[in-house]
């Protein structure tokens, strides 16, 4: 049999300290009515921590941009409404002895699966869901900027609501990760390049912001 005691076993990594070694994945579940998460929520968590599970990343739940979901009970992270839903919740899992973070999430121009669109223009890098699909609209270098930020204000929330850690979703075809494709990313701007070290700007400057740093990590790179 395979000798899993390890993942019963205590795990510390800086100011993050969890009981053991199981960690809950995050599960879109579109069950925030409004985008805002309520007491149903909270009670989902809790019972996760109550069954011992070291830590916990919530679902998916997106940045203050007007176009960051694409499914409309996809919970926000921003504002006070949903911002106090998420303070519920993470005082529901540390009451049961568990940890949580949130995984802070724009979907950039991947559609949902139940045919719902936001009322305004989805973004991307290069307007592209697929290489040669179109979808949505090119981000404008502001709307970059506006959007580093607004991934910088939902990881600064997370602390303040009192969330133990955070992640930041950047896979799945999703917006930081179309950043990193040349078939979704054919920009010509600081933004873009032959290669992935000039695409990765965009997701180097979100973690930058995430993680407060006082400047940007990598060196420039011309447009």
């Amino acid at each position: 049999m395979t000798d899993v005691s390890a993942l019963f076993q205590p795990f510390s990594i800086k100011s993050l300290s969890l009981k053991n070694r199981i960690v809950m994945a995050p599960m879109t579940r579109s069950s925030a009515p409004g985008g805002v998460p309520g007491e149903a929520n909270a009670v989902y968590y809790r019972r996760r921590a109550e069954n011992h599970v070291g830590l916990i990343l919530s679902e998916g739940t997106v940045v203050d941009r007007p176009a960051a979901r694409n499914e409309g009970g996809i919970p926000f992270f921003h504002g006070e409404m949903a911002l106090a839903g998420w303070r519920r919740v993470i005082e529901e899992v540390h009451v049961a002895g568990g940890k949580m973070g949130p995984q802070i999430w724009h979907v950039g121009s991947v559609p949902g699966l139940g045919g719902w669109e936001p009322d305004v223009p989805v973004e991307s890098p290069s307007g592209l869901v697929g290489p040669g699909q179109p979808r949505g609209t090119v981000m404008s270098e502001e709307a970059i900027a506006d959007t580093v930020a607004a991934f910088g204000r939902a990881a600064a929330d997370a602390r303040s609501v009192g969330f133990d850690t955070l992640e930041l979703h950047g896979a799945h075809g999703y917006l930081i990760d179309q950043f990193f494709w040349d078939g979704t990313n054919t920009r010509e701007d600081r933004y873009g390049g032959a290669g992935v070290k000039e695409r990765a700007r965009f997701a180097a400057e979100v973690v930058a912001a995430a993680s407060n740093l006082p400047s940007f990590p990598l060196e420039p790179v011309a447009p």
